[in-house]
């Protein structure tokens, strides 16, 4: 963690504009009028339209989600720093093979973190991982946030938005003109559960968002690759 301190002379402006700000606002304030450089109120969007781009959209989400013939799954749970964590793993790694199952999608699992960053370059799978971060164990109250991430691993991916670039980007030695290894984020959701108690409590209402956050990507796909042979 890093310790930011300020200057003692910005600590002075900062106490002065504060303290003006109070004095201005101790008298009824009322609205300023809008600047006549402001920028303007959005258009307001007719029904239709928005369904339509809504719709797009749709569409955009599940053909990244199209073609792909496998996936690996990867849960921490040999890594899992609390019982809790390690058993909401394991049924979720249950949820997955029945969801990819009923789906007929081929499927594995990683066994540790290793495998789940260098499988995918050698397979061209997809890969779904589930990071989950508990409160310390020592604390009174327990959270613990879970996130769902599918991913897919380009070797040689480049910013095509850059087609036409400027005379700095097109030198040769620029970054974004040089192809990357990049995992690309083609699916996500979170949330994230508390309770006054410990975290032995979170077990069933983790596993439980977890699965219906799964069952939702698993429909997305089956949509996605509903015409697939």
């Amino acid at each position: 963690m890093m310790l930011r301190t300020r200057s003692p002379a910005l600590s002075s402006a900062l106490a002065a504009t504060l303290l003006a700000l109070g004095l201005s606002c101790a008298l009824p304030c009322r609205a300023e009028a809008p600047k006549s450089g402001a920028v303007p109120a959005l258009p307001a969007i007719a029904d239709s339209a928005r369904q339509k781009i809504l719709g797009h959209l749709q569409e955009v989400k599940l053909a990244r989600l199209q073609g792909w013939p496998s996936i690996i799954f990867y849960c921490p749970i040999d890594e899992a720093p609390t019982p809790a964590i390690k058993e909401i793993c394991q049924q979720s790694y249950k949820t997955l093979e029945e969801q990819a199952v009923k789906h007929k999608m081929k499927f594995r699992k990683a066994q540790n973190l290793n495998e789940v960053i260098l499988l995918p370059t050698l397979t061209g799978d997809l890969k779904l991982v589930i990071d989950l971060l508990p409160s310390a164990p020592s604390d009174s109250a327990s959270a613990i946030s879970a996130t769902i991430s599918v991913l897919a691993h380009y070797s040689r991916a480049i910013n095509r938005a850059l087609d036409l670039p400027s005379p700095e980007q097109a030198q040769t030695g620029h970054p974004v003109m040089t192809p990357q290894h990049v995992d690309a984020l083609l699916w996500d959701a979170a949330f994230i559960k508390a309770t006054a108690g410990p975290q032995s409590e979170l077990v069933a209402p983790v596993i439980a968002g977890i699965n219906q956050k799964l069952e939702a990507f698993f429909a997305d796909y089956g949509k996605a690759n509903q015409h697939q042979p």
